[in-house]
């Protein structure tokens, strides 16, 4: 914040500090300790929302209102006033400070908690943990450094600061957080709705807490009535007995010997200790001023003072002379002894008043003689004896002196209240009928509240005063009446509770909300990516894609489809639990290598797509990279697995305008790919779509073709070698396509392959050769056996034997009749479930043999396991014979393997007598091929002859 509008705000954070004080300063009984003290949160909302360089604003306000408004401008310059306010102002910053620094660490933000625990810490960390650190300073400072009204001794007021600062605190400072929050964090609707409650805690409190106080109010000033009567008893009884103990005295001057000092001091010191409200007694002689000297003489040698002598002129010649001649205590009041009452004119009038109405007289002293630091009372008591002269008004009795009594009346009030056990309230009298007090009793030197007063009159020897009493914060405070602090704790208690009761609604509205929220971008995520891999997905990518084609900036991008090489087979053979965690590690592993301009989703299965920036010649880099990275092997549950894979690429613009388009073609660039032997990348051409939609069209021919039957079966002969006889057919299998004519099965069946169409490709081609075998047999033709080619997808399903035992078994062609044809790469899928399955064919009387042998590279261990009865010699090595001497040693052995094995060796591809005389020399069992009959039809096949 800048300088010029930090200065200011730190003013107005100090001055709405010191304001909040003054409209909660009346809410508690002591001038500085407010039980509900709503500037702590005010500070702790302001550091909390703006940082710790508001705490000077905390110190500014926490020293206005303990300095100014509580005790006024007269003390603002006091120095023991200036250092209490320092201290407290310190300790409400530091305490800011902390609470700030502890709720930022722990994570306690009232509105944002992070757990469940937050708000605790918050109620802790804001108010009951940090709020004993000023209440423990302020306490102190107040109790020995300051002399304020309303104490209830050091623990309760401890007590009492410290439920103040928790209470505003805890529930101020969220109010003013919620306020101060911005509309991003809190929405308008919630802030209105969270500011009503917790203003209407605080309201709750204040407004109970007044209600309390005005119910305290009465029951107090009802206590008040009372003790003020009890204390108009007990002054009525000291100033009696003080009259009393006069009278006592003056008895004892009432003989004709007068009294001994010896026994005067007695009775004084007696009566002192009961009645503390005595400064002194002194005895005060009439003496005619010609018996002075004898006077003095005899009074030195009665008090055994040498310097004793009457001072004071009386005003009036005619006048006699009223010396104190013995007063008590003496050391406390020596200066009175001698001292004339008629010497000053308000004394000689209270003694003429005293003398014509012959009854004891009192009067205000401000300045006693014999206190000078208190004011006091005289009571003048006249003393008489009998006389033989007679006077008009007292018949024959003759004043003989004044027994003179001085009482403060602070003692004497002091006497009063502890007799009563009653403290703290003030005492002003006036003398009836005057309009100032001359003195005042049980002062402070600092201004109190009078929040009480109430008066009575007494009357002292003829004269009547008016008492006011006055009671102040002091009284309340310490009354048995007053139970404020335990109902305010609790008030205090039940705030904070409601305030934690409607911060932890809001905060659970918060976490449904922010779980709501997490869920729905978690939903969104999922939305766009895959679940497995974590990798973006179709939805995304078609997103991305969609941005790029409609970004003008975006000149040209590739699309590659990736396809992993022969995945089916890790699921079918490891489970899918393998393959998931390998498309895990496989995507984990290459979305890791990618680099600026490219992004990788996962649309599927085994598939990925790669989004690569740039023009084509970059996307063949990156496919390059691609393929390379795809064969790092990967470890899974124990198994080291190194895939391939087929990338196919279509780039944008030239090879489509939309996503749709831009997949199709990288697809069909990717299947190209696959069939090139996989392991590679191809980059889309037109010419890849004519040959896709040319291939679909001929799926869909083929469909037809099987459900209208129209393949044919063509059969080509095989010859014994040793007796140049018939001894089999191989089954080949012919397409009339109507439009495209008589097709070879090089042109359809890899597309059965992919499309799994070879499944019920092989069960017709199966019934077809079992119906002709049928109509030769019906023929009595004698019919060799006939070699059928099995695919390995038709021989792996689990019903295979069942199936064409049922085929067999309808046609009623024996067993032995069909001899099946398997290719090595049976054996290499899943050599264990083949070997069992070909072991139940050949129990089930079926003959065996092994198309192409020589060029899957089977395993020896796994061949002598196999329950064959042919091996087929592959024509790749059969038209070698003569030009290539590896293929003919290949031959040799595989013709003497056979024989080892005591299985039947046939060589296909015979096209010349060469190739004929070779084997034939070699020892091969048999042969076919186009020098011995080419394959066809059923019609045209005339090696059957007649059994």
């Amino acid at each position: 914040m800048r300088i010029s509008y930090f200065i200011p705000a730190l003013i107005l954070l100090a001055f709405i500090y010191a304001g909040a004080g003054v409209l909660v300063a009346d809410s508690g009984l002591h001038d500085q300790i407010v039980p509900l003290w709503i500037p702590a949160g005010i500070g702790l909302a302001i550091v909390i929302r703006f940082g710790l360089p508001f705490l000077p604003g905390v110190f500014l306000g926490s020293l206005l209102f303990n300095i100014w408004l509580p005790l006024g401008w007269q003390e603002f310059f006091d120095p023991e006033a200036m250092l209490v306010a320092i201290v407290i102002a310190s300790g409400a910053t530091l305490q800011t400070a902390l609470a700030a620094y502890l709720i930022e660490k722990y994570n306690a933000h009232p509105l944002r908690p992070q757990s469940g625990r937050g708000l605790v810490k918050f109620i802790l960390f804001a108010g009951f943990l940090t709020c004993t650190l000023n209440a423990t300073v302020g306490t102190f400072a107040v109790h020995k450094m300051a002399n304020t009204q309303g104490s209830a001794g050091f623990f309760n007021d401890w007590l009492s600061w410290w439920m103040g600062d928790s209470f505003g605190a805890v529930l101020v400072t969220p109010l003013l957080l919620v306020l101060l929050e911005s509309k991003v964090q809190l929405n308008t609707k919630r802030r209105l709705r969270l500011s009503a409650q917790l203003a209407l805690v605080i309201l709750a409190v204040l407004v109970i807490n007044k209600i309390f106080l005005s119910h305290l109010d009465q029951q107090l000033r009802r206590s008040f009535e009372q003790d003020v009567k009890v204390l108009d008893a007990q002054v009525q009884a000291v100033v009696q007995h003080n009259l009393a103990d006069l009278t006592r005295l003056g008895k004892e001057f009432s003989g004709p010997l007068g009294a001994d000092p010896d026994v005067f001091r007695d009775m004084v010191a007696e009566i002192q200790q009961y009645n503390p409200s005595v400064r002194a007694y002194s005895w005060d002689p009439i003496v005619a001023k010609e018996e002075l000297d004898t006077f003095e003489v005899s009074t030195r040698q009665l008090l055994n003072e040498p310097d004793y002598r009457v001072y004071g002129e009386s005003l009036r010649v005619d006048d006699p002379l009223i010396p104190v001649q013995m007063v008590e205590p003496l050391e406390a009041n020596r200066a009175a002894l001698g001292f004339n009452l008629l010497s000053i004119e308000d004394r000689r009038r209270w003694v003429i008043a005293a003398q014509e109405q012959g009854r004891p007289v009192a009067t205000q002293i401000l300045n006693l003689t014999q206190a000078p630091d208190e004011p006091g009372m005289l009571i003048l008591h006249p003393v008489y004896i009998l006389s033989d002269q007679q006077n008009p008004l007292m018949g024959n009795m003759l004043l003989t002196g004044f027994v003179v009594g001085v009482f403060t009346v602070d003692k004497m009030f002091s006497a009063a209240l502890e007799m009563s056990d009653i403290e703290h309230i003030n005492f002003k009298l006036f003398e009836s009928g005057a309009q100032s007090p001359f003195f005042t009793t049980t002062t402070s030197s600092q201004p109190s509240r009078s929040l009480f007063n109430d008066h009575f009159q007494i009357s002292i020897a003829q004269q009547t005063w008016d008492v006011y009493a006055e009671a102040g914060p002091d009284y309340l405070a310490m009354s048995p009446a007053s139970d404020a602090q335990l109902m305010q704790t609790l008030l205090v208690v039940v705030g904070c509770m409601g305030a934690l009761l409607v911060l932890s609604m809001h905060d659970r509205e918060r976490l449904l909300m922010d779980l709501v929220h997490k869920q729905t971008r978690t939903l969104a995520h999922q939305a766009r990516h895959d679940v497995l891999t974590g990798l973006p997905n179709r939805y995304m990518l078609m997103e991305r894609v969609s941005q790029r084609i409609h970004d003008v900036s975006e000149h040209s991008f590739s699309l590659l489809f990736i396809d992993l090489d022969r995945f089916k087979m890790i699921n079918d053979s490891l489970g899918h639990q393998v393959g998931d965690q390998l498309l895990k590690g496989m995507a984990n592993n290459l979305n890791r290598r990618l680099v600026n301009g490219c992004e990788l989703f996962r649309t599927g299965g085994d598939e990925f797509i790669l989004l690569v920036t740039g023009e084509a010649l970059r996307a063949e880099q990156e496919a390059e990279r691609f393929l390379n990275l795809c064969t790092i092997p990967l470890q899974i549950d124990g198994h080291k697995l190194q895939m391939t894979a087929s990338i196919g690429i279509s780039h944008f613009p030239e090879h489509g305008q939309d996503l749709d388009t831009l997949i199709k073609h990288a697809d069909t660039a990717m299947y190209k790919a696959k069939a090139q032997g996989k392991n590679c990348y191809e980059l889309y051409s037109s010419q890849l779509t004519t040959q896709a939609v040319l291939s679909f069209q001929l799926e869909q021919d083929l469909r037809i073709a099987l459900n209208t039957r129209q393949l044919l079966l063509h059969y080509q002969p095989q010859f014994s070698l040793k007796s140049g006889d018939l001894c089999g057919l191989e089954v080949l299998v012919r397409w009339q396509h109507p439009e495209k004519g008589m097709m070879p099965p090089g042109e359809f069946i890899p597309l059965a392959e992919e499309t799994n169409l070879i499944i019920p490709l092989g069960w017709q081609v199966i019934e077809l050769a079992c119906e002709q075998i049928l109509v030769w047999q019906e023929q009595g033709k004698m019919v060799p056996p006939v070699a059928i080619n099995i695919s390995p997808k038709q021989l792996l399903e689990a019903d295979f034997i069942e199936h064409i035992n049922a085929i067999l078994a309808r046609f009623g062609i024996a067993r032995s009749q069909i001899e099946l044809e398997i290719t090595e790469s049976l054996i290499m899928q899943d050599p264990d479930y083949a070997i069992e399955q070909l072991n139940s064919l050949r129990q089930a009387g079926y003959r065996l043999a092994i198309d192409d042998f020589g060029i899957g590279y089977s395993s020896l261990n796994r061949l002598k396991q196999l329950p064959l009865d042919r091996l087929k010699i592959d024509y790749s090595f059969t038209r070698d014979i003569g030009t290539n001497p590896k293929d003919e040693a290949i031959i040799l052995t595989v013709i003497a393997l056979g024989k080892s094995l005591n299985i039947e060796v046939l060589a296909e591809g015979v096209e010349t007598e060469a190739q004929l005389a070779f084997l034939k020399a070699q020892g091969c069992d048999s042969v076919q091929g186009f020098l011995l009959g080419r394959p066809v039809p059923e019609q045209e096949l005339l090696s059957l002859h007649a059994a």
